[in-house]
């Protein structure tokens, strides 16, 4: 019995360290953090709001058109899967280190630090 609660304990603690050990962006301290959800140039709208306030995407993104034709009214897929490859991609430019995935971008937890931020 001793070695079965052992073995319990010791899984239950191995999988709360994954948990927080495993999301990279979780991790990363606030200054690399700021500077991964800030828009890449002047020129460009933030991926990282494209995945965590659309809205505001949505925004700087006509914000940036001349033209009420090329203005957007939501998010497409297309521009979501772009802006997932931009923000793996900034991670290791800025020194966040670990194998960002889709599912770290995805993570609950790091749309709340992004709206965190946001709030001030």
């Amino acid at each position: 019995m001793n070695k079965r609660r052992l073995l319990i304990v010791a899984a239950f603690i191995a999988l709360s360290a994954c948990g927080k050990l495993g999301n990279p962006l979780l991790s990363a301290s606030d200054g690399q953090f700021l500077r991964w959800i800030a828009p890449r140039n002047g020129l460009a709208p933030s991926c990282a709001a494209a995945l965590y306030k659309p809205e505001m995407f949505i925004g700087q993104y006509n914000g940036l058109k001349f033209s009420a034709k090329d203005k957007i009214s939501a998010v497409s897929e297309k521009q979501k899967s772009e802006c997932i490859a931009d923000l793996q991609q900034r991670a290791s430019e800025i020194g966040i280190e670990g194998n960002i995935t889709r599912d770290h971008l995805l993570d609950d937890r790091v749309k709340q630090r992004f709206l965190a931020l946001q709030r001030g």
